[in-house]
């Protein structure tokens, strides 16, 4: 999902749900998952103890932006379009 040609939350997460489901995602889909991200991304930002947890100590992954996609990605493939996909 983080592409360096992709460089917004919003299409970052468009692009994970394209991989997931084969299919290009709703407004309605994008909404509560940019909403995971700002949120996942705030906490991460205070939190760098909690992002570093998240991301594994990966090296030039040591951030807050990283750490809100995995838990979008994460959520992703929890999606029952996911998990029920043919």
């Amino acid at each position: 999902m983080q592409s360096t040609s992709l460089k917004q939350p919003a299409q970052q997460i468009g692009y994970g749900y394209l991989l997931a489901t084969n299919h290009a995602i709703a407004a309605q889909k994008l909404s509560p998952l940019l909403a995971l991200y700002n949120k996942a991304y705030t906490r991460f930002k205070n939190e760098p103890e909690k992002m570093r947890q998240i991301t594994g100590g990966i090296p030039g992954h040591q951030n807050a932006a990283t750490a809100a996609l995995t838990i979008v990605a994460n959520a992703i493939l929890n999606l029952d379009e996911v998990l029920t996909k043919n």
